[in-house]
């Protein structure tokens, strides 16, 4: 299975949350018929439902397991009735999500470095180069004789390369490689399964697998994917390492972006609807460390509502 086909982490915590509701006794025809559509929105959506449902019913099979007697404990303890949805589903996602990742993801718990979600890290690394790491991400170090190899595994990382004439310093990930030549750049991987490499100073030999490598300029960047690199686009003002600083700026993008970045500094789910939140544009200067901060002065400076069902759930919506 390729990384087109699998479910992104957004796509996992909507599953988990969508289980829970539909366990739930208050569940309504109308919740039903929204889950049928959020089924047939993309193929994925059904392939991390069948595999949250597969890993609750996995749960069974383990007598003793503590999430599942917490979990089942945490059920049994009366409650009013309208508070009964929220923690099932505070509770499912717990342990579902903590479930998937054991199974699904586990190899970037043995990655050389990681981050968790909301987290940054910089490092600095044997050959006196210096790694950030953005929230979410890890990475695998190969430095040998002949080449200094980092594999981006998840996320994004900036990049300050020591100079080395004698070894290459190459950032690789599935859809391709960027090589440094004595430069600072940026290497970020999507949810969509492409790779944006994003050149700050000096020159980066980008090259998607397959194809010739080309090379991007200083305030540029391109993408790879499907073996194609993007022709190089000049990132003009924005400022895509300021997250190294813990901001993010925006300067007039739809806000259903701004969400979408803020949702990756935060646990659980930010859910919104593009649509319905189309024509809203937002500048500004948010910090990552208080995504609640971000979220509400959104809401303060433009007609929209901000919900929260769970620490784990927010929903967003037009007034």
């Amino acid at each position: 299975m390729t990384s087109l086909d699998k479910p992104t982490e957004k796509m996992i915590v909507e599953a988990a949350h969508w289980l829970a509701l539909l366990h739930d006794e208050a569940v309504t025809d109308r919740d039903c018929e929204a889950f049928d559509a959020w089924c047939k929105a993309d193929p994925r959506h059904e392939l991390a439902h069948t595999r949250m449902r597969a890993l609750w019913s996995s749960l069974d099979e383990l007598p003793a397991a503590p999430a599942r007697v917490a979990l089942k404990q945490a059920f049994a303890q009366p409650r009013p009735k309208a508070t009964t949805r929220g923690a099932q589903v505070f509770g499912l996602l717990s342990v579902l999500f903590c479930g998937w990742f054991s199974l699904e993801n586990w190899p970037l718990w043995f990655a050389d470095q990681r981050t968790d979600v909301g987290e940054r890290r910089e490092v600095a690394l044997a050959d006196g180069s210096r790694v950030q790491l953005n929230s979410h991400s890890a990475l695998d170090v190969k430095f040998d004789g002949q080449q200094r190899v980092v594999e981006l595994l998840t996320g994004e990382m900036w990049v300050e390369v020591a100079k080395d004439a004698k070894r290459p310093f190459v950032v690789r990930t599935e859809q391709g490689t960027a090589t440094a030549l004595g430069t600072r750049y940026l290497v970020r991987r999507t949810d969509d399964g492409a790779t944006v490499v994003t050149v700050l100073e000096s020159v980066v030999a980008a090259k998607a697998n397959g194809a010739e490598a080309i090379k991007v300029m200083a305030g540029q960047q391109t993408r790879l994917k499907d073996g194609q690199a993007q022709a190089p686009q000049a990132i003009g003002n924005a400022e895509p390492d300021a997250w190294t600083r813990g901001l993010l700026k925006v300067d007039d993008r739809p806000v259903s972006e701004v969400l979408q970045a803020l949702a990756g500094y935060r646990r659980g789910l930010v859910r919104f609807d593009t649509q319905a939140l189309q024509g809203m544009r937002v500048s500004g200067v948010f910090r990552l460390d208080d995504t609640d901060a971000a979220l509400a002065t959104l809401a303060d400076n433009l007609p929209i509502k901000v919900e929260y069902f769970t620490d784990l759930l927010v929903v967003v919506k037009p007034l």
